[in-house]
């Protein structure tokens, strides 16, 4: 019997449908709200053209580039008029931004000359504008109103194309490598009038260009100040932005663009091109072999759809085309087995693997780019690709308990990254959230470092008072009087920063800084300015707080958050600080979690816990080993906190104990 999908349709938005045509008003119809949150975008209604392409099948350049400012300048997504829109109001706002960008998508592919472009603001243009013959100023039709901004009013009042050639030129836009290469200089013709040989203030042989804005002086060098050596009405070519003259009595501009070409071609292709710092992929090695040590809980048996609706109430289970039989089979069986030991590990009922019914699974239905496994928030599904995904079900289940439990309890969002400090989950999920990024610390090594922060701010005193007793006023006996005072400033920095508010705001109780001020008046005949002594008493208050500070706790952050950010660093992976990211560090801890609490070998399951393993060149130019998981006293710590905030969702009654939940199976199972 061929394995189908089951349970209900995951469904989601059908992007094979229209990523190559574009998202229209229809496809709302196959998205739930987060969804059209998410897919409403630019991006997704008008794909971004190839220019290169249009330019080469004839389209003229201007054109293209005009194409691209209308499209650069249209929102990538529709903004709402007002703070909290309604249902329907977003409904209606997301249907006039995709007819909007729709509409404007058509009219401005559909240009192909250079009338067109000029004509464009008084056609398409007029069509969500209301003139008032008695105003200045525009209205924009209602449907259309936040769409349109002073930029798009701009870039789509073509008056003519100076604007848009000088930008052309700036950014080589659909320029050919050739175009590239000449675009480096400038290609003059010396006609002994727009360009001629005078002279300038200071008598020198000097090349006049007359511009259109005025005129540029070139300077020729060796030898070509020579008037005789230049033929009139013949080309030269000069280095753009330097003056420099490369070449010149060239007969034609054809022959002065094939003498750069030839000469300077091969050299300004090659430029190095600044890649070292381009960072690669993460990509865990693939499990060759999925082992698993655990009992065997099918007896052997190849497991159905169904089985894995009534063992985990999912809400769905589908499969991706090009799965092939075995395939499928495969990937039920190693699932059931992997998610039953997640059960175990635990110790929670099978049924609540669906987290209340609301999670769904897919194998290699639903692929994201390259990723191994991935789980959809919108859709609140679980997909894991044939065999690249096998190890990273814990990780993505991780994902899926985060964002739904996040989401039964009302917060906007993943759970980690969203939980409020004033009700009694912040304090289960915070203490999840410190114990992976920060730890207290009290070793030789802090206290090293403490101690160091505290000589600093000595110093720091030291040198300042040094420096209001100029060494030339001081004879030996006063020098080591200065040095006394120092040390007791030192000695009562205690005493000094209890009385700070008082020295402050009234100038006295600091007996220190006062015998100070009397030795360099007289030595150096001036007392201590007020700014100088308050800076001294601050001072004294930084060495004292440093002080009691050695000796303490400190909070530092954990070696896994340390490495996470060092991966961030080398590896690329999408979204702004991908593996630093909280959501992220809690599904990896979670995974590790898992593997320690099941005690026996799962790779389907976990396989991929501890591989995220790379390598740096630290400080010293030597390779240095970094794993952004947890290790050690830290992973301990985590797994506690995790073990609370388990314990804390079965009291909730979200997840419940599997030795107090009877489990309804096929199957015996031993969860001793």
């Amino acid at each position: 019997m061929e394995l189908q999908d089951f349970g209900e349709k995951i469904g989601g938005a059908k992007k094979d449908l229209w990523k190559e045509r574009g998202l229209s008003v229809e496809d709302l119809l196959d998205m739930n709200d987060a969804e059209k949150t998410k897919l409403v975008k630019k991006d997704n209604i008008w794909k971004k053209p190839n220019y290169q392409e249009l330019v080469e099948n004839g389209l003229p350049v201007r054109v293209a580039y005009f194409i691209k400012t209308i499209r650069d300048a249209t929102p990538t997504q529709a903004n709402f008029l007002t703070y909290h829109p309604s249902k329907e109001d977003i409904e209606e706002r997301l249907e006039n931004y995709i007819t909007f960008v729709s509409e404007i998508r058509d009219a401005v592919m559909n240009l192909s000359t250079e009338d067109d472009v000029l004509n464009f603001y008084n056609t398409v243009m007029a069509k969500y504008i209301i003139r008032n013959p008695n105003q200045y100023y525009i209205q924009i039709i209602p449907s259309a109103s936040g769409f349109i901004d002073n930029k798009f009013l701009r870039v789509s009042n073509v008056k003519n194309f100076a604007t848009i050639d000088s930008e052309i030129r700036k950014k080589q836009f659909c320029y050919t490598d050739d175009e590239k290469v000449l675009s480096n200089f400038d290609i003059l013709l010396y006609d002994n009038d727009t360009v001629k040989f005078t002279k300038d203030y200071s008598n020198r042989i000097v090349i006049e260009v007359k511009e259109h804005y005025g005129k540029r002086f070139i300077y020729p060098k060796d030898g070509l100040s020579d008037l005789s050596d230049w033929k009139e009405n013949t080309i030269f070519i000069i280095i753009r932005g330097t003056g420099n003259i490369v070449k010149g009595n060239l007969e034609s501009i054809e022959a002065a663009e094939k003498f750069i070409l030839e000469n300077y071609k091969e050299k300004l292709n090659n430029k190095p091109t600044n890649t070292g710092n381009r960072k690669g992929r993460f990509v865990p090695e693939q499990l060759k072999n999925v082992t698993r040590d655990g009992e065997d809980y099918r007896n052997n048996k190849d497991i159905t759809g169904e089985d894995m609706m009534q063992t985990f109430s999912f809400k769905g289970g589908e499969f991706g085309n090009w799965l092939n039989e075995n395939d499928r089979q495969q990937s039920l069986n190693y699932g059931y087995d992997a998610l039953l030991d997640l059960s175990k590990a635990l110790s929670i009922s099978p049924t609540d693997i669906s987290l209340g019914g609301k999670l769904s699974i897919a194998f290699g239905s639903r692929g994201i780019g390259n990723a191994l496994a991935h789980y959809e928030p919108d859709r609140e599904v679980i997909n894991l690709t044939k065999m690249k995904g096998a190890g990273s079900l814990a990780h993505e289940w991780g994902h899926a308990l985060d964002d739904i439990i996040g989401k039964q309890l009302e917060y906007s969002g993943f759970l980690t990254n969203n939980f409020r400090y004033s009700d009694s989950t912040s304090e289960t999920i915070k203490n999840v959230v410190d114990a992976m990024k920060y730890k207290t610390v009290c070793n030789e090594e802090s206290m090293k470092k403490q101690n160091e922060e505290y000589l600093k701010r000595v110093t720091r005193m030291k040198n300042l008072v040094n420096s209001l007793f100029p060494s030339e006023h001081l004879n030996e006996k006063q020098m080591e009087l200065k040095d006394i005072l120092i040390q007791n400033l030192i000695h009562n920095a205690e005493t000094a920063s209890n009385n700070l508010l008082e020295y402050f705001t009234k100038g006295t109780g600091n007996k220190d800084i006062d015998d100070l001020s009397n030795l360099r008046k007289e030595t150096v005949g001036r007392v201590i300015s007020k700014e100088d002594r308050k800076q001294i008493a601050q001072l004294q208050n930084y060495v004292c707080s440093s002080k009691k500070q050695i000796g303490k706790e400190q909070r530092v952050e954990t070696e896994f958050y340390k490495n996470s950010i060092k991966f961030d660093e080398i590896y690329s992976k999408s979204g702004h600080d991908y593996w630093s990211s909280t959501v992220e560090m809690f599904a990896r801890s979670f995974a590790c979690y898992v593997s320690d609490k099941l005690g026996y070998k799962s790779d389907y399951l976990c396989g991929h816990a501890d591989l995220a393993i790379g390598i740096i060149q630290n400080k010293d130019n030597e390779p240095e080993v970094i794993k952004a998981f947890p290790e050690g006293e830290e992973r301990k710590l985590i797994n506690e906190k995790i073990d609370k905030l388990i314990e804390f969702l079965k009291e909730k009654n979200i997840l419940h104990d599997s030795k107090t939940q009877e489990i309804e199976s096929d199957y015996d199972y031993d969860y001793a």
